[in-house]
């Protein structure tokens, strides 16, 4: 039992720098640096905020394992969740929602990633409330 709660605050962690990263940078730290002069200086900020690619991809190499052993320790395994199995009945489909959207901020991630994109932003941050949402509702089981 203790591995499972191992494993859930190491998935909380690594969720807070990714999404407390992404939120932060954006709606706050991001608008700030376009202000400041020389430009040189907002410039060396972003650079140093993107050491090494930012948090997103370390986050998801905690995130996926923590994941996988969280719903393994729920009866969920990986072959059910490749063959759809795992998403049947409603708790199933608030899990794909709650994948679907991981899998589109993995997608925005790799493609857009930290190149200036003012609107997409903002659709990646409401995927990240949803996530966020329907995590809350498959543990707290109001479904």
């Amino acid at each position: 039992m203790s591995m499972y709660y191992i494993c859930v605050g190491l998935h909380l962690l690594a969720l807070s720098f990714w999404l407390g990263h992404m939120f932060v940078w954006s709606l706050v730290v991001g608008p700030a640096v376009k202000r400041l002069e020389p430009r040189a200086t907002a410039e060396l900020l972003r650079e140093a905020s993107l050491f090494r690619g930012g948090l997103g991809w370390p986050a998801l190499a905690v995130l996926i394992p923590t994941g996988l052993y969280m719903l393994h320790y729920r009866g969920i395994e990986l072959s059910q969740l490749l063959s759809g199995e795992a998403f049947q009945g409603t708790q199933g489909v608030v899990l794909a929602v709650k994948l679907a959207c991981v899998a589109g901020m993995m997608v925005y991630q790799a493609v857009v990633g930290h190149r200036p994109a003012p609107i997409a932003i903002y659709f990646d941050m409401l995927l990240a409330l949803i996530v966020i949402g329907a995590s809350v509702v498959l543990v707290r089981g109001w479904i």
